[in-house]
């Protein structure tokens, strides 16, 4: 995948969660898929990319996710 589509994506999904009220450190470590899921109206590679937005943030690697540092863990072959 391309990488600046990567971080577009990213920052898309980051800037979703801000506005759905997930705006601190804490809401978005402490995030569900299902909460997810039921507030929002994102597709299943958003939601793949917020888990993993939520692993990076708990392992203090945002700005490495955010930036395409760090690839997307396929979630859907674990």
């Amino acid at each position: 995948m391309d990488r600046e589509k990567i971080i577009r994506d990213r920052f898309r999904v980051f800037q979703t969660l801000i506005g759905k009220g997930y705006n601190t450190d804490k809401k978005i470590i402490d995030l569900s898929i299902e909460e997810l899921v039921l507030k929002t109206n994102m597709n299943r590679s958003d939601l793949v990319i917020a888990s993993a937005l939520k692993d990076a943030l708990a392992k203090k690697r945002l700005v490495a996710f955010l930036c395409g540092i760090e690839e997307v863990k396929d979630k859907t072959r674990e």
